[in-house]
């Protein structure tokens, strides 16, 4: 599994090659869009070409479908030249994936006003949650902002609403940082 596929053909079409080398064994059978945003999205044609599927959260679904299934005529794109039709599974709130050995939770977060159908990846045995776009971690040794970021503080109210058990939050935009730092950035002593 993908967590986005973001900006353009060319940038997918690296991440495969580099997924391809370091793990040949194991096939992509799901990218998750996290939301429409096209620095979140741009490549998710190029991945679909390979017979991969995305998941998205519904209110992303019209959009996805309609990106998937235009034709790319004036510059025909690798899914065009696959002749495959990229395939999208939507979920609402949560939605759990396994291979028998590791587990993510795919999950709504819930109330944020960046996006109504954001989702973020939660990796229970690692205590890793991947997200994107509703918190990206301040330089380091950056004081806290004068005001609390809305999609920050909405994340963290959301960690705490599922119960998730997070020791390190990998932010889309941002480096992995220790939950800790997001609390920090939304002036929460945790």
């Amino acid at each position: 599994m993908l967590v986005e596929s973001p900006l353009n053909e060319e940038r997918a079409a690296a991440v495969l090659a580099e997924v391809k080398n370091l793990v040949s064994n194991k096939p992509i059978k799901y990218v998750v869009a996290t939301h429409h945003h096209f620095d979140h999205t741009g490549g998710l044609r190029a991945v679909a070409a390979e017979g991969v599927t995305v998941i998205a959260h519904d209110a992303n679904k019209a959009f996805l479908d309609k990106a998937l299934a235009a034709p790319a005529t004036v510059n025909p794109d690798r899914l065009t030249k696959s002749g495959k039709k990229g395939t999208v599974e939507v979920m609402r709130d949560k939605r759990v994936l396994t291979d028998g050995i590791r587990t993510v939770e795919l999950l709504h977060i819930g109330g944020n006003t960046h996006h109504a159908g954001l989702i973020m990846a939660y990796l229970p045995k690692e205590k890793l949650l991947i997200e994107a776009d509703a918190y990206t971690p301040l330089p380091l040794n950056a004081p806290p902002p004068p005001a609390a970021n809305p999609f920050s503080v909405n994340l963290a109210d959301n960690i705490k609403r599922l119960n998730l058990a997070v020791d390190q939050v990998l932010p889309l935009h941002g480096r992995i940082v220790p939950l800790a730092e997001l609390h920090k950035a939304i002036g929460h002593a945790h």
